[in-house]
């Protein structure tokens, strides 16, 4: 591609002379008139590529700022369901613990309990056994004072 006319190479060209050829002044002013205008082009087109080059520096820094933030989104999301997994575990976790202490809770109750009835048991059983014992005592302290009683009217009577 062949490079393109500056301002400086339209202000240096030099036509040369002819016969019946275009007024010099009016080229010369035309040709000043374009180079300025190619000059204000340039100024122009050289911002213009300075604009784009920093857009395309921002571009570049939002697409790394993009990356950075999606990384770090995605690093949220797993860790927030890391956590809620974890969370989830601890749960299931206690859960399980609670029940097998309410097991061991409703055994111990159940154990006391059979323990409580079989003391009952034991205690009126004494008690029969005591009543029975009682009853037998009484009767032979009945028997003993009606021995007594017959041996006392024996000896009254022997002695009268």
């Amino acid at each position: 591609m062949p490079d393109l006319l500056t301002a400086r190479d339209i202000e240096s060209k030099y036509f040369s002379r002819a016969m019946r050829g275009y007024a010099v002044s009016e080229v010369d002013e035309f040709l000043d008139r374009v180079a300025e205008d190619i000059q204000e082009y340039s100024l122009r087109c050289a911002e213009l590529e300075r604009r784009i080059d920093r857009l395309e520096e921002q571009i570049r820094e939002y697409e790394n700022l993009k990356e950075t933030l999606q990384g770090t989104l995605l690093m949220a999301q797993k860790s927030a369901e890391a956590k809620e997994e974890a969370a989830s575990r601890q749960a299931e976790t206690l859960i399980s613990e609670a029940r097998l202490k309410a097991e061991q809770v409703v055994l111990d109750a159940s154990a006391a309990k059979d323990r409580e009835r079989r003391e009952l048991q034991r205690l009126r059983q004494m008690k029969q056994e005591f009543k029975a014992e009682f009853r037998a005592l009484l009767s032979r302290f009945a028997a003993l004072s009606d021995g007594e009683e017959e041996s006392f009217a024996e000896e009254e009577e022997s002695a009268r």
